[in-house]
């Protein structure tokens, strides 16, 4: 996931996936919600969320989603196939 993240700062989307998907959203998710919390001061409420826990679960469920399906295809067919 270092890899994703690191290649997402660079600008290599392509390489971010790659590396790992769930690097690839965990960062983009990061990268959105640094300007949603300084909204979210500026204005002195969340901005555009009701309810921030199913939010949030909401967000990490679908990652970590993501990062157990990537790491299964890598476990059980990349592996297989000697290309691990």
């Amino acid at each position: 996931m270092t890899t994703s993240f690191a290649s997402l700062m660079r600008g290599q989307l392509d390489q971010s996936f790659r590396a790992n998907p769930a690097g690839l959203l965990l960062g983009l998710a990061c990268a959105a919600l640094v300007p949603w919390c300084w909204l979210s001061v500026f204005y002195a409420r969340l901005c555009w969320i009701q309810r921030p826990v199913p939010a949030a679960v909401w967000l990490l469920g679908s990652i970590s989603a993501v990062a157990l399906i990537q790491w299964l295809v890598r476990v059980f067919f990349l592996s297989s196939a000697g290309t691990i």
